[in-house]
């Protein structure tokens, strides 16, 4: 009699970022391992810390695993430098079937982890492209073009899924590895549930236009640019929602004469209520992949004002459909870009209607398709 020998079952899929930290790659990740448990599939979050506020958002069903590395430098890409080693021997302890790097920042320190821990040949390696390796000049001059580091970070990827069909065309030249579109999806029934939960600030009297931006306080988002730019209105007021470098932008202000008419909020667990209550998004990133906080000022029904910085902004704006470009590094631009949005008074629900066709459901199903898929593969 010949026993049949049933196949092994594929591990769990793994999804790694740095740590829980307020960002909107974090966040997705935990979307897409919680989708993955929903249709049950093995679904691990991988983090080098343990520590932020979205680890309350991880759904149950989803395992957390930690690199539990007694080593530990300041600042997040030297700690990923340092705990590498830490990274591989996961991977050998505990190898599964695909691992995803969840951002930009890990897809490094991913790849050369799997390379060392000599499970390189059991575990295919996912990158999901989450912002564009385009950077502004130094004097200015324009963007500079991916070199030898980006492809480094690409090259072991066995398919890697990029946030905009623009980003998709700039991976593609770095990479042999197939490339598909997975665009960014926003929660729409959340956002508009929790955007009807009542907020207050002195802001909102009525007085003037208040503007609104959500995002990490960083060089990338651009906020430095955003007050420069508030410096050339004469009344509007700026909410800033996000934690970082806020001393910085705090002492720009004051050198601006802006002062008053800035308010720094820091995290807000429900930033949508005071999104809902404002009278424009303003996205100021030099660079990005695209933009969550876009997509939800989208559903709350806000007009837009963003930068047109590589990648996804163009795409998410619909060409003009549902706000105004400028260009990257011109605050000048952006308060024109502004001016324009606020007489304009865009209809709530062309832009609600916007975001409904980018549902977080289709987003996820189609993470789910591409992972399984993955799982799977011989």
């Amino acid at each position: 009699m010949t026993h049949l020998i049933p196949d092994a079952v594929p591990g769990p899929i793994a999804i790694a970022n740095y740590d829980f930290r307020s960002s909107g790659t974090v966040l997705k990740s935990i979307e897409i391992a919680g989708a993955l448990a929903e249709a049950g599939i093995p679904a691990e979050l991988w983090v080098v810390r343990r520590q932020g506020p979205l680890e309350e958002r991880v759904p149950e069903g989803v395992t957390i695993v930690e690199a539990r590395s007694r080593l530990r430098a300041s600042g997040r890409e030297a700690d990923l430098a340092l705990n590498v080693p830490a990274l591989a021997r996961m991977l050998r302890k505990r190898p599964p079937a695909v691992l995803l790097s969840g951002g930009n920042h890990l897809h490094l320190p991913v790849t050369i982890a799997t390379r060392l821990s000599g499970r390189r040949r059991d575990i295919r390696l996912g990158l999901r492209a989450s912002n564009s390796s385009r950077r502004p000049r130094a004097d200015g001059s324009g963007l500079t073009d991916p070199g030898a580091f980006d492809r480094l970070k690409y090259r072991d990827a066995d398919f890697v899924a990029a946030l905009s069909a623009e980003l998709a065309e700039e991976v593609a030249t770095l990479t042999p590895a197939p490339v598909s579109v997975v665009p960014n999806g926003v929660n729409v029934a959340r956002v508009r549930r929790l955007a009807a939960e009542p907020f207050d600030h002195p802001f909102l009297d009525g007085a003037a236009p208040v503007l609104v931006s959500v995002g990490r306080l960083t060089r990338q988002k651009g906020f430095d640019l955003a007050i420069r730019a508030l410096a050339l209105l004469p009344d509007e007021r700026f909410l800033i929602i996000g934690a970082g470098k806020e001393m910085e932008l705090r002492r720009l202000a004051a050198e601006m004469g802006v002062a008053d008419r800035v308010a720094f909020l820091g995290f807000q667990a429900n930033p949508f209520a005071i999104m809902a209550r404002c009278d424009l998004y303003v996205s100021t990133s030099r660079w990005e992949g695209a933009s969550n906080a876009l997509l939800e000022a989208l559903a709350v029904g806000l007009p837009l004002a963003a930068t047109d910085a590589p990648t996804g902004n163009r795409e998410i704006l619909g060409e003009g459909r549902y706000g105004t470009l400028a260009p990257v590094e011109d605050p000048a631009g952006l308060a024109a870009a502004i001016r324009t949005e606020l007489a304009i008074r865009r209809d709530p629900a062309a832009q609600r209607a916007a975001a409904d066709a980018l549902d977080i459901r289709l987003c996820l199903d189609r993470w789910v398709a591409l992972l399984s898929a993955a799982r799977t593969d011989p």
